[in-house]
């Protein structure tokens, strides 16, 4: 007769792995590492001015005390003075006014630093609140491509279009591990891969249904899977063209080691410094169980938790030469379960 695990027992083991495991990529002990991983965190808006004067917005949020501080390095961009539940059925919210984000979620795009009239893909788009912020930021005026696996969060994504006025130049539903397959190589200005991660800067320690899928095997599964989309988006680059790689994990497997094998394996990739300093960002991992990474991954931003801004990793990478034939010329096989 097979004992059935006890839920309880399997629930803190993940949990005293996942806080084990922070500590070690933090270099922190377990008593500083637990707040971390139970704080709540806030929600932020960003203003939408593709549905109009965003000032007339913010006074409208203004009135009833919802709007916070701004922030200084994100353009049209605010605290959240109150409960996400306030705001999230207004009309304001409703009409594309206004949209509900973490504020790690702008750092990627303005990683992206897109301008009207680029060719931009966004791989993993769904549900489409990056590609919005791009097409904000663009006035609609650049050339978007819109992309994800699953016909479910695209047809969101489309929704969510509509309600915020964007107008992307292409949808498409494309598996991200073969769209090199289907969209022209070497063709794009700026590809932002906010890559699919284990999520671990949305978890909280105390809810349980945040572990569930979570383990160092899943962890290691997406990494592969991380790497196959890297290098199919990396295909689709221009030369001269960058680069945004993203999760809201703190997995070093989903960050530097997925970057760090675009690196070795492509010549021609350079990181390029991401020099906005934030209170909780902390240095790139130099090292992870006895590996060195490239030295020039110190130029990526890492983030702990923080009350306002989740934990998140932003990497920018710019295509320098001809991937094909730089890579032909190291001599290297690529292999995805290359660790």
């Amino acid at each position: 007769m097979t004992r059935r695990e006890d839920p309880a027992a399997k629930l803190a083991a993940k949990q005293q792995a996942w806080r084990m495991r922070t500590g070690q990529i933090l270099q922190q002990p377990a008593e500083k590492i637990l707040p971390l991983l139970q704080m709540a965190r806030m929600q932020s808006v960003r203003l939408n001015p593709l549905r109009g004067e965003v000032s007339a917005t913010a006074a409208e949020l203004t009135k009833p005390g919802w709007l916070g501080a701004p922030y200084a390095w994100a353009a049209n961009c605010y605290e959240l003075a109150v409960p996400v539940a306030h705001i999230r059925d207004h009309e304001l919210v409703t009409s594309g006014k206004v949209f509900i984000q973490n504020a790690a979620s702008w750092l990627p795009v303005i990683a992206l630093d897109p301008r009207p009239g680029e060719k931009i893909l966004d791989v993993c788009a769904a549900p489409g609140g990056k590609t919005s912020h791009i097409a904000a930021i663009t006035n609609n005026q650049a050339y978007i491509t819109a992309n994800d696996n699953s016909r479910a969060r695209l047809a969101k994504m489309q929704a969510n279009f509509g309600r915020l006025d964007v107008n992307p130049a292409q949808i498409s539903l494309y598996d991200a591990t073969q769209i090199g397959r289907k969209l022209d190589g070497g063709t794009y200005d700026k590809i932002l891969l906010d890559a699919p991660c284990s999520g671990e800067g949305l978890m909280q320690y105390d809810r349980a249904k945040d572990f569930e899928s979570w383990s160092v095997a899943h962890i290691k599964r997406l990494s592969k899977l991380q790497k196959q989309i890297l290098g199919q988006a990396w295909y689709l680059l221009k030369v001269g063209g960058t680069l945004v790689y993203s999760t809201c994990t703190m997995a070093p497997e989903e960050n530097e080691v997925v970057v760090d094998y675009l690196l070795r394996t492509h010549p021609e990739a350079q990181t390029l410094p991401f020099e906005l300093q934030l209170p909780n960002r902390v240095p790139a991992l130099k090292s992870w169980n006895d590996r060195t990474f490239q030295p020039q991954l110190q130029q990526a931003m890492r983030l702990v938790p923080s009350e306002n801004i989740e934990a998140f990793f932003v990497c920018v990478i710019r295509k320098t030469a001809d991937a094909f034939a730089t890579t032909i010329a190291s001599g290297k096989r690529i292999r995805y379960d290359d660790d």
